[in-house]
C-alpha cells in the first residue's frame, strides 16, 4: 500500500478534498437566506459538535487498520459484515457524487478556458446570463469528458506523484487566488452604479444578524447541512486518506483541515460573491438572482467589469482547483477499492473506473434542463451521504477508537467531551435525515406540528424527499434512466464485492 511522502502533502490533500464548490458558491446564499449573521451561530455549533468530531472519528477508522486503504476492507476489519456493508455504502456515495460533481467541475474548466480566450469581454449582463445556457447545451459535455480525461491522467500517477503532487501546488494557489479576490472586494467600496451598489451593503445583507431566525428549526437544519456538506464527511475520504499515512496526528490534522475549510467558506467565500455582485448590480438585483448559479451566470459580467479577463480567469481557476481536488478524493476512494478487491495496481483500474463514472453521470449532462443533476444530488446528498456518515459514527461507537487517536498525538480527550461528542453527531444527522423526509411547507416546522395536532395532517413541502423524488422521477425519461443507473451502481458494488470474496 502506497504511503504519503510527507505529512504536509497529506494535510494539503485532506484540505483539497474538503474545500470544494460549496465553500464559495453555496455558503453565501445559505447564510443570506437563513438569517445572515445569525446563521453563523448554528453554523459554528454544528461545526464544533458535528463536523469536527466526525472528521476525527473517520480518521480514526482509517488509522485503526494497518493493512489496507480500501474503505469496505478497513471497516470490515473493525466490524466484519456490518463494517463491509457500511464501507460499501460510503463507496457508493463517493462514486455517485463524483459522477455528477465532474459535470460541475467541467463548468469551471470551461469557463476558465473562455475567460482566457476573452469570451466575456464587453458582454452585457443579459448576454452573460444567456451564455450559460448556450454553454451547457453546446459545450458542457465536452468539458465533462475533459475533466474525466484529466482526472484519469492524474490518478494513473498514483498517490505521491498524482494526488500529493497536485495538492502541493493546487491548494496554496487556490487560497492565494481566493485571498486576492476577497481583499480586492473589500477595497472596492461603493461603485456609484446605483444607490445600493456597495460592498458594504452586500456585507450587511450577508452578515447582519436577524436573531429571530434562531427560533426557526429550519435555520438550524440548514446550517448543519451546510457544515456537513462542506467539510466532506460521509464519502470516505478521511478514512482512506488517513490509512495511507505512515504516521498521522489525527487530532491536529483533522482540526487544521476543518479550520482551513472554515476560512475558505466563512472568511473567503462569504466575502466574494454576494458583496461583489451587490457592488455592481445593487442589492435588489442580487437578492433576485441569489442562487448557486450566480457564480456562472453573473460573476463573469461582474468580474470583467471590475478587472477584465485575468480576474475572470482567476475566479474560475480558483473554482476549478476547489472542485477538482474534491473530485479526485472521491475517485481515489473507488480506485483503491477496485485495486484491492479485484487485484492489480490502481493504475490498472483507472480508465475502467473513469469510463464507468462518466457513463453513470452522463444523464446529468443530457438531462440538465429536466433537473437530472438535481435528482442525483438530492438522492446522494440528502439520503445516502447522511446514512453513510451515521454508519461511520456507528462503527466508531461500536469499537471506541479514542485510543487510536491518542496513540499518535499528545492530546487525551477528556471523558466528558468524549461522551458529548459521541452523542451530538447522530442527533444532528438524524434531524437532517428526518428533515429530508418530512420537510414542511415553507419550512415552517412549528406550523406543521400545529397542523398535525389540529387536523391530523402533515403539510409536506414539495421539496420533501418522497414528494420531490416522486415528482422528479416522472418528469422526464432521462431522470428515470439516471435513477436506474444509480440503483445499478449500488447493485454492481455489492455483486463485485461478493464475487471477490468467493
Amino acid at each position: 500500500m502506497e504511503r504519503w511522502a510527507s505529512r504536509l502533502g497529506a494535510l494539503l490533500a485532506l484540505i483539497g478534498g474538503a474545500v470544494g464548490l460549496g465553500n464559495f458558491l453555496r455558503f453565501p446564499f445559505q447564510a443570506a437566506k437563513w438569517g445572515g449573521g445569525a446563521f453563523l451561530v448554528p453554523y459554528f455549533v454544528a461545526l464544533v459538535f458535528v463536523a469536527l468530531p466526525l472528521v476525527w472519528m473517520e480518521m480514526a477508522l482509517g488509522r485503526a487498520s494497518r493493512r489496507t486503504a480500501s474503505l469496505p476492507h478497513l471497516l470490515q476489519d473493525l466490524a466484519a459484515q456490518k463494517g463491509r456493508l457500511i464501507g460499501l455504502l460510503g463507496l457508493y456515495v463517493s462514486l455517485g457524487i463524483a459522477s455528477y460533481y465532474a459535470y460541475l467541475t467541467g463548468w469551471t474548466l470551461g469557463y476558465s478556458v473562455h475567460a482566457l480566450l476573452g469570451t466575456f469581454r464587453g458582454r452585457s449582463l443579459d448576454q452573460t446570463v444567456a451564455f450559460h445556457s448556450v454553454f451547457l447545451r453546446q459545450e458542457g459535455w465536452v468539458f465533462y469528458l475533459g475533466v474525466w480525461l484529466i482526472l484519469g491522467l492524474v490518478l494513473r500517477k498514483g498517490l505521491q506523484k498524482g494526488l500529493e503532487a497536485l495538492s502541493r501546488y493546487a491548494i496554496p494557489l487556490l487560497f492565494l487566488l481566493a485571498v486576492g479576490i476577497a481583499v480586492g472586494t473589500l477595497l472596492l467600496g461603493h461603485t456609484g452604479r446605483c444607490d445600493t451598489c456597495s460592498v458594504g451593503v452586500g456585507l450587511a445583507y450577508l452578515y447582519k444578524p436577524r436573531w429571530e431566525a434562531l427560533a426557526q428549526p429550519a435555520v438550524w437544519l440548514a446550517a448543519t447541512a451546510q457544515v456537513f456538506f462542506s467539510v466532506g464527511v460521509g464519502f470516505g475520504m478521511y478514512p482512506v486518506y488517513a490509512a495511507h499515512a505512515g504516521r498521522l496526528n489525527a487530532y491536529r490534522e483533522g482540526l487544521l483541515t476543518v479550520l482551513a475549510n472554515t476560512v475558505a467558506e466563512v472568511g473567503l467565500g462569504g466575502l466574494i460573491v454576494i458583496p461583489l455582485t451587490t457592488a455592481f448590480l445593487g442589492l435588489e438585483a442580487t437578492q433576485a438572482r441569489a442562487s448557486f448559479g450566480m457564480g456562472f451566470e453573473v460573476m463573469p459580467y461582474v468580474l470583467d467589469a471590475w478587472g477584465g479577463r485575468l480576474l475572470v480567469l482567476a475566479w474560475y481557476a480558483l473554482l476549478f482547483l476547489a472542485a477538482f481536488t474534491s473530485l479526485i478524493a472521491m475517485a481515489w476512494v473507488g480506485l483503491v477499492w477496485l485495486a484491492e478487491e479485484l487485484g492489480g495496481s490502481p493504475a490498472r483500474w483507472t480508465w475502467p473506473l473513469m469510463g464507468a463514472l462518466a457513463l453513470l453521470g452522463l444523464p446529468t449532462v443530457v438531462g440538465f434542463s429536466e433537473g437530472t443533476l438535481d435528482l442525483y444530488d438530492y438522492w446522494m446528498s440528502n439520503l445516502f451521504l447522511l446514512l453513510s456518515a451515521l454508519g461511520f459514527w456507528y462503527i466508531f461507537r461500536l469499537r471506541p477508537l479514542w485510543q487510536v487517536l491518542e496513540e499518535e498525538s499528545a492530546f487525551r480527550m477528556p471523558l466528558f467531551l468524549r461522551r458529548i461528542l459521541l452523542i451530538t453527531p447522530p442527533a444532528f444527522l438524524g434531524a437532517l435525515l428526518v428533515g429530508s423526509f418530512f420537510q414542511p411547507a415553507q419550512a415552517d416546522w412549528v406550523g406543521a406540528f400545529r397542523s398535525l395536532i389540529h387536523t391530523g395532517r402533515w403539510p409536506f413541502s414539495p421539496d420533501a424527499l418522497p414528494v420531490w423524488l416522486g415528482a422528479k422521477l416522472f418528469a422526464s425519461p432521462v431522470n428515470g434512466v439516471g435513477f436506474l443507473l444509480l440503483l445499478a451502481c449500488g447493485m454492481s458494488l455489492l455483486l463485485l464485492s461478493r464475487r471477490a470474496r468467493t
